[in-house]
């Protein structure tokens, strides 16, 4: 196999190289990188606590306050409701935990309804044992 260069392209291509060679000053390393450190490190007791939220739901329609939650929250555009629009919830009530998702776990739970979350923020509310079906 024989090269389709020409000795001019030949001279040329080394002699770019050499040049590129000498008129480069030596890179020496500005700095050291430390070497990395493989054992887990322990968290101090210094780290704060994890912040949490608080909900409030107040006595009325479940729908209406699952909505704004979401809206304001989980930046949903478009709730697609599937359940009962009946459901209500009894009293005024709030409580804390550890985040917006959770709080809207503890929310949907005793009535088994289940939130599917979409990336278009959009989201659907349906029964739990209807989505088993």
């Amino acid at each position: 196999m024989q090269s389709t260069w020409t000795p001019v392209q030949w001279r040329f291509v080394a002699s770019s190289i050499v040049l590129s060679c000498l008129l480069t000053a030596p890179v020496e390393a500005q700095q050291s990188c430390q070497p990395f450190a493989f054992e887990a490190s322990t968290p101090t007791s210094e780290t704060p606590p994890a912040e949490r939220v608080e909900l409030s739901l107040t006595a009325g329609l479940l729908r209406p306050q699952i909505e704004d939650l979401l809206q304001q929250h989980f930046a949903i555009r478009q709730l697609d409701w599937r359940a009962s629009p009946h459901y209500r919830w009894s009293t005024d009530y709030t409580f804390t935990a550890a985040n917006w998702e959770t709080a809207l776990e503890q929310v949907l739970r005793p009535y088994q309804l289940q939130l599917t979350l979409y990336a278009n923020h959009s989201a659907v509310v349906s029964s739990a044992a209807g989505a088993t079906q």
